[in-house]
């Protein structure tokens, strides 16, 4: 009860309605019952009856006279003269017109008129009165009518608040966390010497740094229940508890608009007893906040989200989000099918409700609702990523077809305001992906020599540690990759190439003159050549190994003539990444020059720099995540950077690197190319595990001087002493993990009991693994 009334006083607060004219509205609709000699009721001469036959005219104006105070007589009256020209193009009967019989003995001595007095077969043949009780029984029906159809849009923008609340938010926290900082630094240089960042320093004010560490051990870190590891909740997949609360959230809200707030009483005319009005109000309801929904599916859906940017969560937290209103606008318009259906029913006309053509659109958008949603399940999604691509788009545009034709019947197609903001919001989305891939792959330079520049790519396909390496110099040189940013991946010449699969930038570099190899041409010198990203968003399953990066970096003495050449490791599964793999094995030396197209950049980076201490952990091609921020940590260290306010020196003093992956082959790949200068630091260390390869089968791992242990590592315990050890110094920690989903479940696990056992600015990011 208490919430309900929240509810409606929030709803009366944010959206109250004016005073209109319900009280003629009410004395003309229960005339509308009664039958008057003349103009017939019915068919395309209603109006003339409504707005021209004296003797209802007389009977609407006397009722008015009496029910009704000069304010609502007027603004009734002028909608009623509305409705009769924009209708019936006749002009309403004027007062004066019927004005003899308008006397109080007139209106005296009129018959007085109860609800079902009459039957519509008798007609009256001079002006009546309504009685008290029939006008009341009527406006409290119009009231209520008016009321719930007032309702359910109102509700409905409840649900913006929700997430326009979410969203305020996680913005508010950017910018805090962004003043804070600017203001660390502003100290800093003002004492010429090493403080603790401002945010640590508010931790140590008591209420300030229980509040921080509370928000953080209880809600951003922990998995979504407390006696679990796992990221599952009532059959859903959340990383954190905040998103799995700011989720339940929206479903707790949804169902409680849903079933609060009827305004029901016994004797309605439209619907005399009380389940049916109930049946009417929630079936309208739930179609109208289904509908309210449709801009938040497709907002949270986009790639260009500017609250991506706004708040600086990640895609797939609003992937979370989009799946979840999806779901819950699904089963919104399935209960609004079948209450209909149930209606039908009842009255005994199911075939005729059913047979209308905007029923049958209806019927239409909800079935594809629900095909979409089935065949967006994960593991429907994983297995037949490509299938899901087209049918995702095919059936989405279905469904808004379906909606905009089940809507058209209505007067001035009210509900189109929730449909075209979908519609605009595809449309903008779709414009920026072509502008992004457009501002990747074509250049045209009238400067130089030639006119205009696309990207090129190739491949080649290592069996060894099953990654097809992907090369693609961009078609425009300004593009300047950073740790965190990933691409969407288009082949155009084949038979579906409008799809696009997300990976991240694995590794780059600065080459002068032709491609001659697919080698790295890195010598040690990482310090100069732009680093490697953030995770891939593999289309394929979880695994082991779904993630890598290298990075490569060339020597850039002329600039000018410097070509950015861009890597992403593939894991071929099924679908587009199976037939990249059959591509290089059908070519000479497993290498084939295709034609790849990159739309992006999306994605961005994470601070590690600002830590003292950095723990990485990754599982399998996991290590694309960790190589970009490592080589980033390699060229903020270097004695003579130049730093700026956008450009900050590292803090890393201590730096650790655990790897656990299936081929050891793989690992002394990167340990000899993208990690070979970062090994030879002292302020860098790292462990390496693989769970398949025995050591001995690799390739002289012994002369790389690394030390691959066979199994997978004891996270809880390596979180720990990490944990103990950054106290103790007094350093921040932080803690960055891409890998398989249990990985990354037991090291957010380690984590949270390293929390709840006291231990301090520790900073978990786990990057997305899988798409």
């Amino acid at each position: 009860m208490l919430l309900r009334l929240l509810i409606i006083a929030l709803a009366h607060g944010v959206w109250a309605k004016p005073e209109d004219g319900r009280c003629v509205t009410a004395v003309y609709t229960a005339c509308n019952y009664i039958s008057f000699s003349g103009v017939p009721t019915k068919g395309k001469d209603r109006w003339e009856s409504q707005c021209r036959n004296p003797l209802k005219v007389t009977s609407i104006y006397a009722a008015s006279e009496i029910y009704c105070n000069e304010r609502e007589r007027a603004i009734g009256l002028t909608q009623l003269a509305d409705q009769c020209q924009e209708f019936g193009n006749l002009e309403l009967l004027s007062r004066e017109a019927v004005a003899e019989n308008l006397t109080e003995d007139a209106i005296r001595n009129m018959r007085t008129i109860d609800y079902q007095e009459l039957s519509r077969g008798e007609p009256v043949d001079a002006p009546i009165l309504l009685s008290a009780s029939y006008f009341d029984l009527m406006f409290n029906t119009i009231d209520s009518w008016e009321f719930e159809t007032w309702s359910h849009h109102a509700f409905s923008y409840v649900g913006y608040a929700y997430w326009g609340g979410i969203l305020s938010l996680g913005m508010v926290y950017r910018l805090s966390d962004w003043l804070f900082h600017r203001r660390q630094r502003r100290a800093e240089r003002a004492l010429e010497s090493n403080v603790y960042p401002l945010i640590r320093l508010l931790e140590h004010i008591p209420l300030v740094g229980t509040c921080l560490h509370w928000i953080q051990t209880h809600l951003m870190i922990p998995a979504p229940l407390a006696m679990t590891h796992g990221r599952h909740l009532l059959g859903f997949t959340f990383s954190t508890r905040v998103e799995a609360l700011i989720v339940m959230g929206f479903w707790t809200l949804s169902i409680a608009l849903s079933v609060v707030g009827y305004r029901t009483f016994p004797g309605n005319i439209y619907w005399p007893d009380i389940p049916s009005q109930i049946l009417r109000y929630s079936a309208d309801r739930t179609g109208i906040m289904s509908f309210a929904n449709l801009p938040l599916l497709w907002l949270f859906g986009g790639r260009n989200n500017i609250f991506l940017w706004a708040t600086g969560w990640s895609f797939a937290s609003f992937n979370i989000f989009h799946r979840h209103v999806a779901r819950v606008a699904t089963v919104q318009a399935t209960v609004h099918s079948i209450l209909y259906v149930v209606m039908f029913i009842q009255t005994g006309k199911a075939w005729r409700g059913l047979s209308k053509t905007y029923v049958l659109w209806g019927i239409l958008g909800t079935f594809v609702m629900i095909l979409l949603l089935i065949t967006s399940l994960d593991r429907i999604r994983i297995v037949t990523y490509e299938l899901f691509l087209i049918a995702h788009v095919m059936l989405s545009i279905i469904a808004l077809v379906g909606c905009f034709y089940h809507t058209i019947v209505f007067e001035g197609n009210e509900y189109w305001k929730y449909l075209w903001p979908s519609v605009i919001l595809w449309m903008i989305d779709r414009f920026l992906r072509i502008v992004r891939l457009c501002y990747c792959n074509f250049h045209v330079s009238i400067s130089n020599g030639r006119i205009a520049k696309v990207s090129m790519s190739r491949m080649v396909y290592d069996e060894a540690t099953d990654v097809v390496r992907l090369e693609v110099t961009p078609g425009t040189p300004s593009l300047q990759p950073s740790p965190g940013q990933y691409y969407y991946l288009y082949q155009p010449f084949r038979l579906t190439g409008w799809e696009s699969h997300p990976f991240t930038i694995g590794a780059w570099s600065y080459e002068i003159g032709n491609r001659n190899s697919l080698s790295p041409t890195s010598k040690g010198n990482l310090l100069k050549s732009h680093d490697v990203s953030h995770v891939p968003l593999l289309a394929g399953g979880a695994s082991d190994q779904d993630y890598q990066g290298n990075s490569e970096s060339g020597s850039s003495d002329q600039a000018a003539s410097l070509r950015l050449k861009m890597t992403f490791w593939v894991r071929p599964y099924d679908g587009w990444t199976k037939q990249l793999r059959e591509q290089c094995l059908s070519s000479p030396g497993k290498t084939s020059e295709t034609t790849i197209l990159l739309e992006g950049p999306y994605g961005e980076t994470f601070p590690l720099w600002r830590y003292e201490s950095v723990l990485i952990i990754v599982g399998g091609t996991g290590i694309a995540s960790a190589v970009p921020y490592i080589q980033d940590h390699l060229r903020r260290s270097v004695a003579d950077w130049d730093e700026s306010p956008e450009n900050e020196k590292t803090r890393v003093r201590d730096m650790e690197l655990v790897w656990t992956t299936k081929q050891a082959s793989f690992i002394l790949d990167i340990s000899r190319q993208e990690l070979k200068g970062a090994l030879e630091r002292e302020d860098f260390r790292a462990s390496f595990y693989s769970t398949r390869d025995s050591i001995a089968s690799s390739e002289d791992p012994t002369d790389s001087g690394l030390d691959i242990q066979s199994g997978r590592p004891h996270l809880q315990s390596l979180i720990m002493s990490r944990a103990s050890d950054a106290c103790s110094a007094g350093s921040g920690l932080a803690i960055l993990v891409c890998g398989p989903p249990r990985m990354a479940d037991e090291a957010r696990a380690a984590t949270h009991l390293a929390m709840r056992q006291g231990y301090r600015s520790i900073k978990f990011v786990e990057e997305s693994f899988t798409w």
